[in-house]
């Protein structure tokens, strides 16, 4: 089945949560007034309100470059890893291989599947594109298994150690191991920290010790990170909510 580029939603469909899993992780979805949410899946932490910043699952060292694996010819939709690894069924299901050097270097491709493996080599990765691999690879290939950033997100720690970096707001309380759609994009209610915004302030990521709250970006201060959005409308104060045109990802 392809993979949708957009759905669209009914107004409250945003605020649904489920046990099981209803879209790819990723999918794309819009409101009629143009807010836009990404589909994601809830860490086993439940989220105790909406409006709270999330981002994702840290990656695997030992999966995150430098795998080798069995020569493959342009069009296979299957790789086999040739180093030693443990990963479980799935483990990357909607996630990405990507090739960091040697042949095919800087080419990504989305995994369908792949098999379990413990303390061995060849692990299966099934790629999900009709066409599969682009450039033929070789022996030489290094390549690495990165989760889907939507993945076990969670909220963001607020001492600005990040392992993905934002990924969106959430729209509800979401039960933990449940999926969610998470906003990123277009006016937004967002937990307020300490460093409050008022009306046409870029907001940013707290990094007071606040987990899950946007402040006042600042660019003394900020310059590792970006704005996640715009302050439009309301003046914050500081555990409540302010008003946000966010900005994460259209």
């Amino acid at each position: 089945m392809a993979f949708p580029l957009t759905i669209h939603l009914g107004y409250g469909q945003e605020k649904v949560e489920t046990s099981d899993q209803k879209q790819r992780l990723g999918t794309r979805a819009v409101l009629p007034d143009g807010r836009v949410f990404y589909y994601a899946e809830n860490s086993s932490a439940a989220i105790t309100t909406g409006g709270q910043i999330v981002d994702g699952i840290a990656a695997v060292g030992a999966h995150d470059g430098d795998l080798a694996t069995a020569a493959l010819a342009a069009g296979s939709l299957t790789a086999t890893t040739t180093t030693s690894l443990t990963v479980t069924l799935n483990q990357y299901k909607d996630g990405y291989l990507f090739i960091n050097d040697n042949a095919a270097q800087g080419e990504v491709y989305r995994v369908k599947s792949n098999t379990a493996v413990a303390s061995a080599a060849g692990c299966e990765i099934t790629i999900d594109e009709s066409d599969g691999i682009r450039t033929a690879f070789t022996t030489s290939t290094q390549f690495g298994l990165m989760y889907s950033p939507y993945k076990d997100v969670k909220i963001i720690d607020g001492n600005g150690t990040m392992t993905t970096g934002p990924l969106g707001v959430t729209t509800i309380p979401v039960t933990a191991d449940y999926f969610c759609w998470v906003q990123t994009a277009g006016p937004a209610a967002v937990l307020s920290g300490a460093a409050t915004f008022v009306i046409g302030d870029a907001v940013g990521i707290s990094k007071a010790d606040e987990d899950g709250t946007a402040d006042l970006w600042d660019v003394s201060t900020d310059e590792d990170s970006r704005p996640i959005g715009t302050s439009m409308g309301v003046v914050s104060v500081d555990t409540e909510y302010g008003w946000v045109m966010l900005a994460i990802r259209d």
